[in-house]
């Protein structure tokens, strides 16, 4: 990222150069910032007719919004749109503009300005949506009068969702909010945190303590800062591979030998070492580990810009099986520690032994806990049990049964059709405007189902553009439809990513940074290609078009040449009055 941010830098402060380096000379006239941030928004501004050319030729799109606070306390709202044609997934940024209070109101006027912004006006892109994704804010997901309400109107095909990464962090807080161990094992890594980031002293003992060891130094994370479990899973891991230093380091602050400890830091890592030596939270952090290792994973994957929401459904399930199963086989991270002695772990000696009654106390919690999650993932996700997005799967070619069985064949011949009914019974209207023929699309599915089967053996190589290519013309109505399900935006992590760059533009030493200037720098940003390969002649022509007057980008120059003409003047006949002085002498 900090790449990116220097890109921008350059970008704002001197934007001539870069028509330097292509050979064009723009003259000094327009070499300040204030014509920098003027050239930066025809820069975007090109950027954004790109878009709307995407969307004039799309007959499908989605959009994605978000709000966050930025270094000025100002509620900002980002925009971005999802398209898909003919099988393409392309996800694309819009905007973001400053929202006066943050209610469903003006965040839907904000999002309606800002596509209209892009389309000129043009209110086309409302009869294209087909669903739009938020996170779970009362405020957006409202029934009466949330965003996503207001954005449908009548329109009952549009489709609400629930960012699902967001969903799984929320699925986890769930499982883990009754739990007594979950919360005991995450005050020892927020506390491990603490005393070791507010204290250079304890770091820097401690990365001596590994170097004792002859292991690569692991400091304690945060567990927290977003909400991806990504956090929480490095901050478990560091713990447990860096389980010998952080034990040596405690018992070097509790040693009589040791000089300038701090009282408190001394009972502070005396709690940490009984706390870590505790058979039971060695055995807990193990199975916790286990389980991160997925659920850290799972939602990497849902956080893809061009996830689909039929991969989501093979992903959740997948995952829940492998949590299931660790209630009767544990995962290889609490398996390893079983196989070790049962006094030791990491080859440090446990405050007990491993008995039956503590290793029945975890395997209670442990089951007790993947149950809740379980049953957590089943409320959290129900809407994916049944209707359009449960339908939708059939865009999963991986999902497709096998046809090489008598069984798979049997299940081959009618898979989907239901599913098929049920979306055409949903997006009808959608389809009928974009001038899909209904009565077709069964047909078509059928036709599509059978020729891939009969042509491509192993299905798990095939992709949507490539069979866009090949039976576009036999089966243009049904792959319409494909291109309505592939809409469907399954996460906003897009827009978390976008409020992170937001946050290194927009920084504490720029705060007073305009909205629209903001959204200028986004643009170029994520939606702009690199300065090597950035042809400025486009942003050129529409500067020069949005001029009342000529432009005149060597005024500065006849204006220097001019002076030094007078000065050379009035040099020369300075020297021939001393001239005619020395011949009057």
């Amino acid at each position: 990222m900090e790449v990116n941010v220097i890109k921008v830098t350059v970008l704002i402060l001197t934007p001539f150069r870069v028509d330097e380096q292509k050979g064009l000379v723009i003259g000094k006239t327009y070499q300040n910032k204030k014509q920098a941030r003027v050239f930066m928004h025809y820069i975007a501004e090109v950027s954004r007719r790109q878009l709307k050319n995407k969307i004039d030729h799309s007959k499908y799109l989605a959009i994605m919004s978000d709000g966050s606070t930025d270094s000025a306390v100002l509620e900002e709202e980002l925009l971005y749109t999802r398209m898909s044609q003919a099988g393409k997934v392309e996800v694309q940024f819009v905007g973001i503009q400053a929202v006066e209070k943050p209610n469903a109101e003006n965040i839907t006027a904000v999002i309606i300005r800002m596509m209209r912004e892009v389309c000129e006006d043009d209110e086309s892109w409302q009869e294209k949506l087909v669903a739009c994704a938020t996170d779970g804010a009362a405020v957006m997901t409202g029934s009466r009068s949330g965003v996503v309400t207001r954005l449908c109107g009548d329109k009952s095909y549009i489709v609400g969702v629930h960012c699902i990464a967001h969903r799984l962090e929320l699925t986890f807080k769930d499982a883990v909010k009754s739990c007594p161990q979950c919360i005991k094992l995450d005050e020892l890594l927020s506390s491990l945190y603490v005393f070791y980031h507010k204290s250079p002293l304890n770091r820097a003992n401690l990365k001596n303590s590994f170097k004792v060891l002859g292991i690569k130094p692991l400091i304690p994370t945060r567990i927290g800062g977003t909400r991806w479990l990504a956090h929480l899973f490095r901050a478990l891991d560091h713990f447990l591979r860096g389980y010998r230093g952080l034990i040596q380091h405690f018992e070097q602050i509790q040693s009589p030998d040791s000089e300038g400890v701090n009282p408190v830091q001394r009972s502070k890592a005396r709690n940490f070492y009984q706390t870590a030596k505790d058979p039971c939270v060695v055995m807990f952090s193990c199975f916790r580990h286990d389980c991160l290792t997925h659920l850290s994973n799972l939602s990497a994957s849902m956080q893809r810009p061009t996830l689909t929401v039929a991969e989501v459904q093979t992903s959740l399930i997948a995952t829940q099986a492998v949590l299931t199963k660790h209630k009767n086989r544990p995962g290889p991270r609490l398996r390893a520690c079983l196989e070790n002695p049962a006094d030791t772990f990491e080859g440090v000696t446990l405050a007990a032994p491993r008995d039956d009654l503590s290793l029945a106390r975890v395997n209670s919690t442990k089951d007790k806990l993947i149950d809740t999650f379980c049953s957590s993932m089943a409320t959290r996700f129900c809407d994916f049990s049944s209707g359009v997005l449960h339908a939708s799967k059939l865009v999963d070619i991986t999902s497709w049964p096998d046809a090489d069985t008598c069984e798979g064949y049997y299940q081959a011949q009618y898979f989907g059709d239901a599913d098929v009914e049920c979306l055409i019974k949903h997006f009808g209207p959608l389809l009928a405007s974009s001038g899909a023929n209904l009565d077709l699309i069964p047909d078509h599915w059928t036709f599509l189902k059978s020729s891939l089967y009969q042509q491509h053996p192993n299905m798990n190589q095939l992709t949507w553009p490539e069979i866009n290519r090949r039976l576009g013309g036999q089966c243009h109505d049904f792959l319409q439809l494909v291109d309505v399900l592939l809409c469907i935006p399954a996460s906003t992590a897009d827009c978390e990513r976008g409020f992170n760059l937001m946050k290194q533009v927009k920084s504490d030493w720029r705060s007073g940074l305009r909205s629209d200037t903001l959204s200028d720098l986004l643009t170029v940003q994520l939606s702009g290609p690199d300065i090597e390969d950035f042809d400025p002649d486009s942003a050129i022509q529409l500067w020069h078009q949005a001029s009342v007057r000529a432009r005149r980008p060597d005024f500065m120059e006849r204006g220097a040449k001019k002076r030094k003409t007078q000065l050379e003047d009035e040099e020369t006949s300075e020297e021939e009055d001393d001239d005619d002085d020395s011949e009057e002498d």
